[in-house]
C-alpha cells in the first residue's frame, strides 16, 4: 500500500511539471531500465505484476517507438 501512495504521488507530481520534456532524453533515458523490468518481470514476478509492468512497457514503447 505504501509503494501505491508513493507512486501516486510520484506520478501526479510529474504531470504537473511546467517545463518542457525530451522525449528522446526520456526513451534513452529509461531504455536499460525498461529492459531491465521486463526480464524481472519474467524472471519472478507473479502473474498481476507482470501484466501491469508489460502493460506499462508496451506504453512507454509506443511513446519512444511510434
Amino acid at each position: 500500500m505504501y509503494r501505491l501512495m508513493i507512486l501516486t504521488t510520484l506520478l501526479l507530481q510529474t504531470a504537473c511539471a511546467s517545463t518542457p520534456v525530451s522525449q528522446t532524453a526520456i526513451c534513452d533515458g529509461t531504455e536499460a531500465s525498461r529492459k531491465a523490468l521486463a526480464a524481472a518481470l519474467v524472471e519472478d514476478g507473479g502473474a498481476n505484476s507482470q501484466r501491469a509492468g508489460l502493460r506499462l512497457l508496451d506504453q512507454l514503447h509506443d511513446g519512444c517507438h511510434p
